[in-house]
Formats: structure tokens, C-alpha cells, sequence
């Protein structure tokens, strides 16, 4: 099977697990970060560049109030979390950890001891969203276009060892699984393919709850 197919194959998985249900966490509330971030609060991009929060505020805010969207927080609950557990066949997983560093929400799946993690750059104005995704993408060695339907019609790319992005209504959904095996579920899928089914799976409930 080529490796176009296998995307494919596992984006239907993806969409045939998603049912998708809403966040845990109320509409609206922030979930509970798992440390309270300064003003000046740094962020650790996918090729081990530091972004200081001082360049997070100048791409924008989700909310006012402090709290990420609904959107975003899908991304650590409901049948995200369940696609997650049965894509990757865990056996009694732990809650993912959140925190959340406006504009940017981030959840942390434990995948037997190695960390899945999803963040979405949580903008509220679409131009300053595409900013934020062609910058991440020009700055990820390998970061290239994902071709086709399995662009699944949205700007997004692939730097084919684990880290794969969408972009959908000027929000940023980064998936990173460069910290777990490369061999998963048993042997039956590498990193990039966790990456892109559990992106195809968020972004399911995105359009399910527009």
C-alpha cells in the first residue's frame, strides 16, 4: 500500500471514529492549565525554537476574557480524546494535560509514557491566522504542501516525521508527534500517519460544530 493510500485509509478511520462530541471543559471556560503562564511566558516550537510571549500577543488573542475558544479546546476532549485512545490502542490513558498561552492552546496526550501534543493557534482574525501558518510553516525543515484530497481541501502541510498542520478559519491546528516510537498501535502506524489522523479528527468536529 502506498503511503498516499494508507493516509487516506486512515483518514476515513478518522472520520468513522469522530463522532465528535464537544470538550470536557465547559463553552467558554478555559480548561485548567497545567502551570499558570507568565505575561512573558515562552513557547517551544516543533523544531526547538523558543518564541517569547511577547511575540504570542502580537498575533492576537482568542478571547478577551482570557479563555481559548471552543474550537479549540475540542482538541483535548470528547471524541477527540476517544479517537486518540482507540487509534493508538491504549490501554487506561491518562487525562491529557492543557495549558493554555494565549493565543495558543495546547494538549498533551501521555502515549505510554511519550507525549502526543496539540496545539492550536487560537486566532480570531483570519489574516492574522494565515500569518501565523505560513511563518510556522516557512520556519519546520521539511514543511511541505500536502497534495490532494488529502489536503482535505484547507491549506496544510506535512514535515513528514511527525508533525503535521491544518489551517481552518484562521485557526492553526499543529500536531506533533515527533516524541513518541516510530513504530504505534502496535506496529501498524508510523508518526506521520498518527499525526494526520488525529488532525483529520479534530478538524472532523470543527465542521461538525460550525
Amino acid at each position: 500500500m502506498t503511503s498516499s493510500h494508507r493516509l487516506a485509509v486512515l483518514a476515513v478511520a478518522a472520520l468513522m471514529l469522530t463522532g465528535c462530541a464537544a470538550a470536557t471543559a465547559e463553552p467558554g471556560a478555559a480548561p485548567a492549565p497545567t502551570a499558570a503562564p507568565s505575561p512573558e511566558a515562552s513557547h517551544t516550537m516543533p523544531d526547538g525554537s523558543v518564541m517569547p510571549g511577547a511575540e504570542h500577543g502580537a498575533h492576537g488573542s482568542a478571547d478577551a476574557s482570557g479563555a481559548p475558544s471552543e474550537a479549540a479546546a475540542m482538541v483535548c476532549g470528547g471524541q477527540v480524546e476517544t479517537a486518540v485512545a482507540s487509534m493508538l490502542r491504549l490501554r487506561d490513558p491518562e487525562p491529557p494535560a492543557t495549558a493554555w498561552d494565549a493565543p495558543d492552546f495546547t494538549c498533551t496526550y501521555d502515549v505510554d509514557g511519550a507525549p502526543l501534543v496539540l496545539s492550536v493557534h487560537d486566532a480570531t482574525d483570519p489574516a492574522v491566522g494565515e500569518a501565523h501558518f505560513a511563518e510556522l510553516q516557512g520556519s519546520l525543515p521539511g514543511a511541505e504542501e500536502i497534495e490532494g484530497m488529502l489536503g482535505l481541501g484547507l491549506p496544510s502541510f506535512s514535515t513528514g516525521d511527525g508533525v503535521v498542520a491544518f489551517l481552518r478559519d484562521g485557526k492553526t491546528l499543529l500536531v506533533d508527534a515527533t516524541g513518541l516510537p516510530e513504530q504505534l498501535a502496535d506496529g501498524t502506524m508510523t508518526q506521520s500517519e498518527v499525526a494526520y489522523a488525529v488532525a483529520s479528527s479534530v478538524l472532523v468536529c470543527w465542521v461538525e460544530h460550525d
